[in-house]
């Protein structure tokens, strides 16, 4: 059996630490390194992003802008509502959040047709080689086991962990990439509900990035029926949130390996 090796790249610390192994071949390199842009990057993830192309293949996909989401009529009473996981107070008066379903529509799913299509020329509906195994390489370090999922649901894909293999943590790919001149940030969509105060702190360095988020903000107040949607966790406008209060707590690890290593 032949096994496609490919690297999600998410433009962070840990996939870029792979990337970097792959060009200086301490690791086995990959048949192909795929970035799946969600339209919302930072500037300085798409920065970064071009000095990795400038050194070695990498091929970017995209589903659109995942701002673009809206509450879509399916039938009679059946909607689908935002993929991106809003915050919202529940009848409790505690916080809740949508299901995630970002991740999977605008990084996984935009790579995986890519492969299907363009790498194994596929139609939609042809059933995958039985002699190919695809092996998909997260960045993933020691310090984030609870993000291992190694089942991928496909019999012939398979998530592997290289970090791991090599027992790297973050801050080994931080030094690593420090030796290198390199200190890319995490990349995660610009208004990810995912952020801690800290990590909003950075957006707001960049006045037309935090500007965007605040528009975005004010933009989705209405997705659910009965409750009113924001991006911060603390059920407060954006533009009217105390950065400098709790909720340090950063949640972007919760992204499967793909939006923020």
């Amino acid at each position: 059996m032949r096994t496609l090796r490919v690297l999600s790249l998410g433009a962070g610390v840990q996939s870029t630490t792979l990337a970097l192994m792959h060009h200086e071949r301490t690791v086995d390199p990959f048949d192909h390194i795929i970035f799946a842009d969600t339209g919302w990057e930072p500037q300085a993830v798409y920065d970064h992003l071009e000095d990795l192309r400038g050194m070695m293949g990498i091929t970017v996909v995209s589903a659109g802008d995942v701002r673009s989401f809206a509450p879509t009529w399916r039938g009679d009473g059946q909607t689908r509502f935002a993929s991106m996981p809003l915050w919202f107070r529940g009848e409790n008066g505690r916080m809740n959040l949508l299901r995630r379903q970002c991740t999977r529509e605008y990084k996984i799913e935009p790579i995986e047709k890519y492969i299907r299509r363009e790498i194994m020329g596929l139609t939609p509906r042809q059933w995958w080689p039985k002699d190919v195994m695809l092996e998909v390489s997260l960045g993933i370090s020691t310090d984030e086991m609870n993000r291992v999922a190694q089942d991928s649901r496909k019999k012939w894909k398979v998530n592997v962990f290289p970090l791991l293999d090599l027992a790297m943590s973050r801050d080994d790919c931080v030094e690593y990439l420090s030796e290198r001149g390199y200190a890319p940030v995490r990349s995660a969509c610009i208004g990810c509900p995912y952020r801690s105060n800290n990590e909003w702190e950075q957006i707001k360095l960049v006045p037309e990035e935090w500007d965007s988020a605040i528009e975005f903000d004010e933009a989705v107040r209405e997705v659910l029926p009965d409750a009113s949607t924001f991006l911060h966790r603390s059920g407060v406008p954006l533009r009217d949130v105390d950065l400098s209060g709790e909720n340090n707590s950063s949640l972007l690890h919760e992204c499967s390996g793909v939006c923020a290593n």
